[in-house]
């Protein structure tokens, strides 16, 4: 019966612990003011917590060609919050990756660009609403 009572008890506390939205991560959702510099600006970016330390980035990387991007949060429960941009495609065949920082309410990724042979080195910054 000790057990049975163990194991169902052990159970819920491993379920209520396994939290979708990381705290530290929230800190980084929101709506932010934002430009991608020398290129584009000013224009509303949102980035949306993922499941644990990953975060998807809506805005304009190359131009006017808008995309939700997939990213990572180290360093999340620091101060300063790294960001990191695996290699992903969009837009066809164009790839994206890079790396930023996240500090008192203010974003900046740099980020670069495969397009065929073509490489665009870019820097978005933006600040929260």
């Amino acid at each position: 019966m000790k057990a049975k009572l163990f194991s169902i008890l052990l159970l819920v506390i491993l379920i209520s612990s396994c939290e979708k939205y990381d705290e530290d991560v929230m800190e980084i959702a929101g709506v932010y003011e934002a430009h991608v510099t020398g290129v584009a600006g000013p224009f509303s970016m949102v980035i949306s917590a993922d499941y644990g330390n990953s975060i998807k980035i809506d805005a304009p990387w190359l131009k006017d060609n808008w995309a939700l991007i997939q990213a990572d949060v180290r360093d999340k429960e620091d101060y300063s919050k790294r960001i990191n941009i695996y290699s992903q495609k969009f837009d066809g065949n164009k790839r994206i990756y890079g790396e930023g920082v996240f500090q008192n309410y203010t974003l900046q990724i740099d980020y670069t660009i495969e397009d065929g042979y073509d490489l665009y080195h870019y820097t978005l910054v933006g600040t929260k609403l």
